[in-house]
């Protein structure tokens, strides 16, 4: 965690998802996100990159499938 509100990896993953990903038309396509996480060492931010990747996905028009209950999980905040 980079402690940033978004391009948080700190990796060249950020200048896809935030400048190729960008340019994409992606209306209709399914899209899957799978993450793992540590809920107890990381009770703050807890899978957050899932909920990121939601966000940019849903933004370029993508319909995201395999939502999953957070019941049952111990940690503070998430964004997934």
């Amino acid at each position: 965690h980079t402690r940033s509100e978004e391009e948080r990896s700190g990796t060249s993953w950020d200048e896809w998802l935030y400048s190729n990903l960008e340019n994409m038309d992606l209306s209709g396509k399914k899209v899957a996100i799978f993450g793992v996480g540590d809920q107890a060492s990381y009770a703050d931010n807890f899978c957050d990159a899932a909920g990121e990747l939601y966000d940019c996905f849903t933004a370029k028009g993508a319909k995201v499938y395999g939502m999953t209950s957070t019941d049952g999980y111990d940690h503070s905040e998430s964004k997934a």
